[in-house]
């Protein structure tokens, strides 16, 4: 914890000092903010965050004018079903647009969603899913942490036996016995990679990451690029199914991407396009490439996922991306949770939805920005 940032670190005081049972029937207020302050030893705007980030999980409520409460599951529900939204972080624009579609859809169906950040800790993920079980909540939507093969192996989703139905979002894995929704990411690496080849493109890496890291999006998009590839007939050098590394984890990444983009272009063959996993990594490897004196696309066009809209709006010059639905991926995991709480569907199913390639092109001022729809979906 001490790693952590200091409002985290009191966040997780609070809760220890007065959320030790999230079912005590008993209504309590919290000290002031003032008051926590001085308790705590810590100013009042780190209090203020601490609250905060409690609120947003679902362990307090706020009443304006009054102060900030422990959040009574059993008196507090008032005749509505809560569903629980765990998600590994509320920083990131594709988580919040995840959340957003996720708690409209849950209004809608008559849900008090429950939000929770796990912070990007499987043990925390866990942690969360046991108290929102305990608040009686009657499904999880789950925007899982990434698993290694360490952690799957005995991973505590491989034996979800409770009555309560749980769906994973993006990220999931075989060996949990649970609904999943996915985006296409197979059908989505394979697309990109045919625009590529459309426009000229032969010697095409792809950005890969360790294969102890589960991360089936990236996994998924890679599988599509070597079929797209078999397909139109292009061999894939050895070297770039090892490139940037066998062992590279993208924690362990710098900021600055030179030494992958040297890497890169000491390929042989030299590549003239490589798929970076989403928009940000894709707008670092552009300007680690600008920075060793490599034209970007003129020399080797790079192309990411996810349209970032702080990627799209600030970063130039703009990339071929994807455009994922994240609302409505959140939508579709409350209506797959809402079958499975009626018992419409006892079965687990894994459902894809369609994402779009978006095509742009800065080199050429008369070549027009396309979007290219990927309409498979299935179940």
């Amino acid at each position: 914890m001490k790693s952590s940032p200091i409002y985290i670190q009191i966040a997780e005081r609070i809760k220890a000092d007065w959320l030790s049972n999230p079912l005590d029937t008993e209504v309590r207020k919290l000290p002031t903010q003032e008051e926590l302050s001085a308790s705590y030893n810590v100013s009042r705007s780190t209090i203020v965050r601490s609250l905060s980030k409690l609120v947003a999980e679902g362990y307090l409520h706020s009443q304006q004018g009054s102060g900030v409460y422990i959040r009574n599951y059993v008196s507090d529900r008032s005749g509505m079903d809560y569903i629980s939204l765990i998600v590994p972080n509320l920083h990131a624009s594709v988580i919040v647009q995840v959340c957003l579609g996720a708690e409209r859809r849950a209004r809608q169906l008559g849900y008090q969603p429950l939000l929770a950040s796990s912070d990007n800790s499987v043990e925390q993920e866990k942690s969360l899913i046991s108290k929102h079980l305990l608040a009686g909540v009657k499904g999880i939507a789950l925007y899982p942490v990434v698993r290694d093969i360490a952690e799957i192996e005995n991973d505590y989703l491989n034996t979800w036996d409770t009555n309560i139905p749980l769906v994973s979002m993006d990220i999931g894995y075989d060996s949990w016995p649970c609904n999943r929704v996915h985006f296409d990411n197979f059908r989505l690496g394979y697309d990109m990679t045919r625009m590529l080849i459309r426009h000229g493109h032969k010697n095409i890496a792809f950005f890969h990451i360790s294969h102890l890291t589960l991360h089936n999006t990236i996994m998924d998009r890679g599988r599509g690029w070597e079929a797209a590839m078999k397909e139109a007939g292009l061999d894939i050098p050895e070297t770039y199914l090892n490139w940037p590394g066998a062992d590279l984890e993208i924690r362990d990444l710098k900021d600055d991407f030179v030494s992958e983009a040297r890497s890169l272009m000491n390929l042989n063959p030299r590549p003239d396009a490589v798929i970076c996993w989403d928009d940000p990594a894709a707008a670092k490897m552009i300007n680690a490439l600008l920075s060793i004196g490599v034209k970007v696309p003129a020399d080797i066009r790079v192309v990411g996922f996810d349209c970032y809209p702080l990627v799209s709006r600030l970063f130039h010059p703009l990339f071929p991306t994807s455009k994922p639905d994240f609302a409505r991926l959140g939508e579709l995991a409350v209506d797959v949770l809402k079958e499975a709480i009626e018992a419409k569907r006892t079965h687990c199913s894994v459902y894809y939805y369609p994402v779009s390639v978006l095509w742009r092109d800065n080199r050429s001022p008369n070549e027009e920005n396309t979007e290219v729809e990927n309409t498979t979906i299935s179940d």
